[in-house]
Parts: structure tokens; sequence; C-alpha cells
């Protein structure tokens, strides 16, 4: 299960205070701990900060919510993650240490920093999430980062290009006023954002090599970023879980569950090793294991999501070959 920080629930929730929200609520209804808030150093489950998402975006009756409070970044308010940037002498150097200690604000995400020809992309990837909460949540991703490097450099900061997984959005135009770019894609495969490369070298203005010096060692201490490739079986194994139980099983749904795209989700699995109908049958192959008593062929058929009883005495020889394994426990596979 992935983490966040809890300096990221205390910023986003002074924020939507400040906006009219009712503190208390939101506190309430993300299910946050309020002596977590007094912290400086405790995670939360990720669930916790996507549903903060979901209360805002309700509340102040925003779907984009996180664009006007990313805008409001307050720099160094998330402690030793904002301080390894703003030590670092360019914006290039700024940049890279978002992949390297993303851990210290989540274990649920990672980002990547990637140079092609005449442009830069950072790109944000979730490892657990789906809906309106995942969206924003990748969405205040992408926009703090921006917020955050304009409050370190002189001039302005824009991107070139923003590539968004979401929906298209009725009205674009807050996109457009938070990124600095019409060059606009939803419905894409990745978060990202995209940067002149000659951007990379602009100075920041909060360069301090004697504290990046020191706070070196202890991100070195951090734990690795999460391996997004092996965490994909996982994911897939727990929306199929939950696909069953609706009678909703097909690559399309599933996709859909874990706020993607049917290609993306086999690209995934690829990447991890397996395939998605390898991960069916050893969804199904665990289902059968794990039902009670002795089922007609009919019945199997409607557990495990076949058409009828035909299509799954087609399936039965490769489902035997697939081995469980111990990607996780026989017990619940929910998403929360």
């Amino acid at each position: 299960m992935g983490t966040d920080q809890v300096l990221l629930h205390r910023f986003v929730i002074g924020q939507l205070t400040a906006q009219g929200l009712d503190r208390d609520r939101l506190i309430r209804e993300t299910g946050v701990p309020e002596w977590t808030l007094e912290g400086a150093d405790v995670h939360l489950p990720s669930r916790t900060f996507a549903r903060l998402w979901e209360l805002g975006a309700h509340g102040l009756d925003d779907p984009q919510v996180a664009l006007p409070v990313a805008s409001r970044f307050t720099l160094h308010c998330l402690g030793l993650y904002d301080y390894l940037f703003s030590t670092a002498p360019t914006l290039g150097a700024g940049l890279a240490t978002c992949g390297p200690y993303v851990t210290a604000v989540s274990t649920n995400h990672r980002f990547d920093l990637r140079a092609e020809n005449d442009t830069v992309t950072l790109s944000l990837d979730i490892v657990e999430g789906e809906g309106l909460g995942a969206d924003l949540t990748q969405l205040w991703g992408l926009a703090a980062v921006l917020s955050r490097a304009r409050r370190a450099v002189r001039g302005e900061l824009n991107t070139v290009r923003v590539t968004l997984r979401q929906a298209p959005p009725r009205d674009s135009r807050p996109f457009v006023d938070v990124f600095g770019t019409t060059a606009l894609e939803f419905g894409a495969e990745t978060d990202s954002m995209t940067f002149r490369a000659a951007e990379m070298d602009r100075p920041l203005t909060t360069v301090d090599p004697i504290l990046a010096g020191v706070l070196r060692p202890l991100a070195e201490a951090l734990p690795p970023p999460p391996l997004l490739a092996a965490a994909w079986p996982e994911r897939v194994a727990a929306a199929l879980h939950a696909a069953f139980d609706a009678g909703e099983v097909s690559l399309e749904r599933v996709a859909r569950r874990l706020a993607t795209s049917p290609r993306t989700l086999q690209r995934r699995l690829m990447e991890a090793g397996t395939t998605w109908r390898r991960e069916l049958d050893r969804a199904r192959k665990i289902r059968l294991a794990e039902a009670n008593g002795p089922l007609s062929r009919v019945r199997q058929a409607e557990l495990l999501g076949y058409a009828d009883a035909g299509s799954m005495r087609r399936a039965a020889r490769r489902i035997a070959e697939i081995g469980t394994g111990r990607r996780f426990p026989a017990t619940d596979h929910t998403l929360r």
C-alpha cells in the first residue's frame, strides 16, 4: 500500500480551508488522524490523500481543484524534498532530485526525467489509485513541481507540452493558465510536462551548496522509489478481484478501474514479464480455488467471468498450467 507524507495533507487542508471548506469535516471524512497533522515525519495511506482531493473537488464544485492549490505552493513546505530541489545549482539539477528522492514525500509515486533532442520531459506515475482522486493527485504532483520551480528561478517559466491521462475537461483554460501552454493532451498514456532543454541551465536563486552537502547523506538514506513494473501485476490482481465481484471482467473494464488505457495496461504487464491473459488466468485459478464446495459447470463459468461453460472448457487447460505463485494473499484484493 502506498503512503504519503502528512506534510502534503497539511498543506492541502490549509489551502482548502482558506477557500471556505470546513477543516474538521475534511479531517474527519478523509480519515486523517488529527494528531498526525502536528508531526513532521508521519506517512499516511495514499487513499487518504486521494480522498482529500475528492472532498475538495466536490466541496468547492471545482473538478480541477488541484490546479489553484498547486499554484499557491509554498517553497519548503515539504521539508527535505523541497530543500533538495532548492539548494541545487540549476533547474535541471533541481528537477533531477524529483525521481531519486520522491519517497521523502510519497511511496505511491515515481518521477522520471528524460531528455530528448531539444526538450526535457518530467513524467509522473502512480502505483495505486483510481478515479477522480487519482487524477487530481497526479495533476497536483505535476503542477506543484512547476510552481516550486517558478519560485526558485527569475523570470517566467512555462512548459511546452503537457500530457494527462485524465479525460478532457469542459474548460481547458485553467490548465493553460497554470502550465503556460496550449499544447495539452488529455486521455494520454502518461502524466507529464515537457520543457525546452535550454531551460535546464537556468540558475536557481535558492542555490546553497553547503546545505546541499549536508542534506545529501540524509537523502541517500531514503528508501528507493517504488518499482512500478513489479507493482502492476499486483494492481491488476486487485482490480480483477473487484471486477469478478462486479461481473465486469474485461481488459477495458480493468484498465478503467486502474485509471489507464488498455494499451498502457498491456505494456505495463509486459514490462513486468507477464501478460493480461496470464494474469487473468492466474486470477481465475485462484478464484476457483477459493470457492467453497462443489460447483456446477454453469456456476463455475459465471464465477470466473466466462460467457458460457463452453468458453470455460476451452480455457481449462491453459488455466491449469498457470501457477498461482505468491503474488498476493488469497483474502481481500480490492483497491482501497
